[in-house]
């Protein structure tokens, strides 16, 4: 342990024994103290003490605290200082062991115990741009992985050598200023500052080691190698498939050359039996062999014929059919899950299979015209039945039957609540629809009543406080709906005089607030649901006519449960539609809400119980190295697999397989 690590450890050690002394023993003693009691026996002659000593303890937990963080500002604004630079080497350390340990050649080379073969190593001393060129997995990434490796060692030992640094092409836009966007990447990947970036490019203290330029479309590829030029890095090392590098000035080009067919046959004797399936998979299909010719393709085609005894199905398929075949749970949700996440990460540019899920804008257009149907059609409509019978359950328990028959009508009015898409599976239909309904029964009611709650205890309060605040209201409610001050204050006319002949009623206020309550919630819900609809690129169609007849049957339960008639309810009667007139204020694009009412969509792709399966997915080395795609040709192939096609492959796989090597669990 260095004494960096002793010095921050004893830090440490002394924050949590001060911290705790002071806020358990001390600020207990000295409240006690404050608020008239006495100190305790045990301090004796100490207690005139008290106070200092909780001065002097306090000032010394928050110099604690805040010597990490001050301190390390204080370093990040001086990009010579030392520990910027040990700070730097040993994240990249940490980030490239992690990327090598991960890797798919060495999940080949732990399981077989022999990895393949890469082409030259790459020069430590970078005059021009250096160019690894290679067809698409032909091992240039480990390439510059291992030079990564090297430099780093190089660095540690001479203070004057430059860092290196690994950085993914992929995540660039055209858009962007290529200078910004690298020290933005610097400071998110290794957390070397924009100052201390900025400051080392400047200097010639860092090497560059661009990995990913294939993510990019061609004209970007030539775009972003211009922006590289034009930055004019003092060291930089490419990894591209392409010919785009040709466009440089001047650069050094180092060739990855395909494997041989005498090196893949020495590859598979070295990993004894293991691998005589594959032997005789290329004596039957010569064809495997013109796929065969990187290291990727053989770690591939290794990993699937390590059971042995299989059919060929062209590599990446045989690849995936092997591996899913071992998934204990069910092939299809895995490689549908997988799919969903590969969608995600081409779409992204990267190769990260996501835990969470993003924004919906990224995924939204990738969910089955099932689960829009499910929502739409019998999710959302009957989260409204729900919450238009428990509305008029409340109300008429509440304010009487009269308002609830008032509150039952005016559900015709909640606007854009149904949506016109192709139909479903009608029995995984009603589940959603049941489960919609009591969701929007239990929220509405629960808004509701607390909603009428708080109106009766606004009753209470000094008469002219209260009709100047529902005058306030209705005015802003009006001319919300309105747009026009002149038909804002017609419209506040209605509840001032009910007020001026009835008074201000507690009921009107109860009424009231159940209707703001209960109108927010609708008016956030059907904005959100508009929200969701716009991003499917869709129209909205009309309203559901049929809403009075769920508020119907609230009234039913309302008379069940004992409500009175109320025939005089002129002031319930105009809280209530005061309120409930927010509703189309409220229904307003809401990001949060959308959100919230995107994920179920995703459930048909990427379930509830993602982690377990993602796990599962990264033991069968369909995902390496912290949930990520092996390759960029994995990842491609998922995005555009037959989810259910797959499943039926794997079910025949499994048929075949017997309690042996070939076993899933072997």
């Amino acid at each position: 342990m260095d004494a960096r690590r002793v010095a921050r450890t004893s830090r440490l050690i002394a924050l949590v024994v001060v911290g705790g002394l002071t806020c358990l023993v001390l600020v207990p003693v000295a409240i006690n103290g404050a608020t008239g009691g006495s100190a305790p026996r045990v301090l004796g002659p100490y207690a005139p003490w008290l106070w200092p000593s909780l001065l002097v303890l306090s000032a010394l937990t928050v110099c604690l605290a805040a010597w990490e963080p001050l301190s390390a500002l204080l370093v990040q604004r001086r990009p010579a200082h030392p520990a910027n630079r040990r700070a730097a080497l040993d994240r990249v350390e940490r980030f490239v062991r992690a990327r090598v340990d991960g890797s798919l050649a060495e999940q080949v080379r732990l399981k077989l115990g022999v990895a393949p073969r890469v082409g030259p190593r790459l020069p430590m001393r970078i005059r021009n741009p250096l160019v690894v060129a290679g067809e698409p997995g032909a091992g240039k990434t480990t390439l510059l992985l291992e030079l990564a490796e090297a430099l780093l060692a190089r660095a540690r030992n001479d203070p004057s050598r430059p860092v290196p640094v690994v950085v993914d092409l992929g995540r660039w836009h055209r858009d962007d200023d290529f200078g910004e966007w690298l020290l933005r990447a610097l400071a998110e990947r290794y957390r070397i500052g924009v100052r201390v970036g900025r400051t080392w490019l400047r200097e010639r203290n860092l090497v560059l080691l661009f990995d990913g330029l294939d993510e990019l479309s061609g004209a970007d590829r030539v775009e972003c190698l211009a922006r590289i030029s034009a930055l004019k890095p003092p060291q930089v090392v490419l990894c591209s498939a392409g010919n785009e590098y040709e466009r440089l000035p001047r650069c050094d080009v180092v060739q990855v050359q395909p494997l041989q067919r005498n090196e893949v046959l020495d590859l598979i004797a070295a990993c004894g039996p293991r691998l005589d399936g594959l032997h005789d998979a290329l004596d039957k299909h010569p064809d495997l062999w013109d796929e065969v010719r990187t290291p990727l393709a053989f770690g591939l085609l290794a990993l699937a014929y390590r059971a042995g005894r299989t059919e060929y199905r062209g590599l990446l398929d045989t690849y995936l059919v092997e591996s899913a075949a071992r998934v204990p749970s069910r092939p299809e949700r895995t490689v549908r899950a997988l799919r969903f996440l590969a969608r995600i990460a081409r779409r992204n540019r990267d190769l990260q299979a996501r835990l969470k899920l993003p924004a919906r804008e990224v995924w939204l257009d990738f969910v089955g015209p099932d689960a829009v149907w499910r929502l739409f059609r019998r999710a959302a409509p009957g989260a409204l039945a729900g919450a238009a019978t428990a509305l008029c359950f409340v109300v008429g328990v509440r304010l009487g039957l009269v308002t609830a028959v008032v509150a039952a009508l005016a559900t015709v009015a909640v606007p854009r609540s149904a949506f016109t898409v192709a139909r479903g599976d009608r029995r995984r239909g009603k589940r959603w629809a049941v489960t919609g309904f009591f969701v929007g029964a239990l929220v509405a009611g629960g808004v509701a009543v607390v909603g009428g709650v708080l109106g009766a205890q606004v009753a209470r309060w000094p008469t002219a406080v209260v009709y100047g605040l529902v005058v306030v209201i209705a005015l802003l409610i009006a001319y919300g709906n309105t747009r026009d001050w002149y038909w804002a204050v017609a419209c506040t006319l209605v509840p001032v005089g009910v007020m001026v002949v009835a008074g201000p009623l507690a009921d009107l206020l109860a009424g009231l607030g159940i209707g703001l309550a209960v109108g927010a919630v609708v008016g956030l819900f059907v904005g959100g649901l508009a929200g969701v609809w716009a991003g499917l690129s869709a129209r909205p169609a009309t309203g559901l006519r049929w809403l009075p007849a769920t508020g119907v049957v609230g009234v039913g339960l309302a008379a069940l449960a004992g409500a009175a008639v109320r025939p005089s309810a002129v002031g319930a009667v105009t809280g209530l539609l005061v309120g409930l007139a927010f509703t189309p204020i409220a229904n307003r694009p809401f990001e949060g809400v959308a959100e919230l009412l995107a994920r179920p969509l995703a459930l048909d792709e990427f379930p509830l119980r993602r982690k377990a399966i993602l796990q599962s997915a990264r033991d069968r080395v369909l995902l390496v190295d912290e949930l990520r795609f092996p390759h960029s040709l994995v990842r491609d192939h998922l995005a555009e697999c037959d989810p259910a096609e797959v499943a039926a492959n794997v079910e025949r796989r499994r048929t075949g397989l017997t309690p042996t090597a070939s076993d899933p669990t072997a």
